[in-house]
């Protein structure tokens, strides 16, 4: 019975690019997978990028249909209601699910898994509803999930005093430790998401998603990270697992 993977990249050329060639990689692992890439369009309604789609797919390599993309239509989003980009994939749930449900065929291709952006995690709950595993196919590199899922487990455990620790206008604290990098890192050079009381408890919540994922797939190599990425062999973070992109043999395991 043939496999299929479900790819939703987040509306953006960068994350597009990258998760199209990670399918790529993938799809060649195993002649029964297929991979579908779901293409959610930008807020405005334009093409992801300004690129042409269809393009980014073509590849000299023998993949006949095996990998293949579906464009899901959204209603154009006006600039006075336009919401962050977490919020926005959110709400297009209902045309994804529809996306997703004509591509399984209990006879002849299996459903084995989703693998979403760092921006689509929303994306999980569908995942659950069709009954199977997620992935995240993290665009950043492994220190800044690192450095993520450690801040949010420091704030998970000191709470209101890291908050104060953080603020913006608070100078007792100039540096933080963080185990994924090798030299402490300072405060006021943490991306502003992280020092807004705003922004700051939705991506703490993003960071709780990530640990409910069957595997991470960060967009790096060993050889440029590996203080990084020793954080994570070690079992520092049990799960999930995280995996570079020259181990996408192992990551379906």
């Amino acid at each position: 019975m043939k496999i299929e993977l479900v790819f939703i990249p987040s509306p953006g050329i960068g994350h597009l690019r990258s998760t199209v060639e990670l399918a790529k990689q993938i799809v060649t692992t195993d002649n029964r997978l297929s991979i579908t890439v779901i293409i959610i369009p930008h807020a405005s309604g334009g093409d992801v990028g300004g690129n042409n789609i269809s393009s980014l797919f073509t590849t000299t390599t023998s993949h006949g249909d095996r990998l293949r993309y579906v464009t899901i239509s959204v209603a154009d989003q006006t600039t006075a209601d336009r919401q962050p980009t977490q919020i926005y994939i959110g709400n297009q749930k209902p045309q994804v699910r529809d996306a997703v449900s004509k591509l399984a065929d209990p006879k002849t291709r299996r459903l084995a898994g989703f693998v979403i952006d760092m921006f689509c995690i929303s994306m999980m709950d569908l995942a659950d509803e069709f009954g199977v595993r997620s992935y995240m196919f993290y665009t950043s590199n492994a220190a800044f999930l690192g450095i993520t899922l450690h801040l949010q487990l420091m704030y998970d455990e000191k709470n209101d005093e890291m908050m104060s620790e953080l603020d913006l206008g608070d100078d007792s604290v100039d540096e933080l430790v963080f185990p994924c990098l090798t030299r402490p890192y300072p405060v006021k050079c943490l991306p502003r998401v992280f020092l807004s009381k705003q922004w700051l408890p939705f991506y703490l919540a993003q960071a709780r998603k990530f640990r409910e994922l069957k595997g991470i797939l960060v967009n790096t190599v060993a050889e440029l990270e590996p203080h990084a990425l020793k954080l994570f062999s070690d079992d520092l973070l049990v799960e999930p697992r995280i995996f570079t992109i020259r181990q996408t043999d192992q990551f379906l395991i």
